[in-house]
Order: C-alpha cells, then structure tokens, then sequence
C-alpha cells in the first residue's frame, strides 16, 4: 500500500514536517503501508532536512516540488493526504480514493477548512491538522466511507438550454 501527500502549490512546512519524521514512517510501516511520495511545493528545506536524517529502515519515499500533473501519483496511492485545496480534495474524491484532509489554517480564511469539515460531515473523507496525522490514518483505515457521486455534466447544459429558451 502507498501513500500519495500533496501540499499544493504553496509550501505547508507543518504537513511536510509531520510526514517526513521517523515516527510517522514507522507508525506507516505498522499500518501495512511500504511506500510514500511527497509533493512538497515550496517546503522543500523542512523536506530536504528530514529526509537526511531518517533510518536506512524506512519506507520507501519520494519527493518533488512540482509536476504538471499529480494524476499518476494519485491514481497509484492507497492513501492520499492532502492539503485542503478544493482542486486537490476534488482530484482525490473523484477517484474514489481514502483522503484525509489537513487544512493549513496558517495560509488562509476559512473556507477551506469549512469546505474540507463539509465533506467529513459526508463520509467522503477525514479531516485532521497535521499532529493528529496517524491517528486520522487509523480512522481512515477503518472507516467506511461514501461513494463521492460523479459530476452531473448534463446539469449545466440543461440549465443553459433553459436559460436560452431552448426547452
């Protein structure tokens, strides 16, 4: 199993920390996950640190600032951690992957974190900050969660139809 992290296209020092530490690979390890790739945007000196200083031991893990697309990396994951972006968080639910939500209360107002609680309230995903990380996992983990529905495509061009007169 793998986990796919995304911080956006901002730095998130606080998730990139979190996710980097021997303990949190090793709680990842326990939890049956071997591998981890991390899109760390802007924080890539707390990821560069980290990542120095871990055991030979640890899971597998990659890293990168940007990629013109993070499909791939979300399509392999078992798991995806992400900041809570609505790009991001739609991204992740509409392929029905497990997704867990940290929002960065330092970056913004709080919509995000309105939009992110808005969807746990739904069963589509859990939300944590980014020290409640592995036990948000657990939860994760355990937890059945709701099918994201598909986009309803046909909605706007029926309600533009309508608009024009055309119905």
């Amino acid at each position: 199993m793998s986990v796919f992290v995304t911080v956006g296209s901002t730095g998130f020092d606080e998730l990139v920390d979190v996710v980097t530490t021997a303990s949190f690979l090793s709680a990842l390890k326990s939890l049956g996950y071997s591998s981890i790739v991390v899109q760390y945007g802007s924080s890539e000196k707390v990821y560069s640190r980290n990542v120095s200083q871990l055991p030979n031991d640890s899971i597998t893990m990659q890293g990168y600032t940007y990629k013109s697309s993070i499909d791939d990396d979300m399509k392999r994951a078992s798991l995806i951690i992400s900041h809570a972006g609505s790009g991001s968080m739609l991204q992740a639910l509409r392929l029905h992957k497990r997704l867990i939500v940290v929002s960065n209360t330092s970056l913004m107002d709080n919509h995000q974190v309105e939009l992110a609680q808005a969807m746990q309230q739904k069963n589509y995903c859990c939300c944590s900050d980014p020290n409640g990380l592995v036990d948000a996992i657990r939860d994760a983990s355990t937890r059945e969660m709701a099918p994201f529905p598909n986009p309803a495509t046909e909605a706007f061009t029926e309600l533009l139809d309508h608009h024009m007169g055309f119905h």
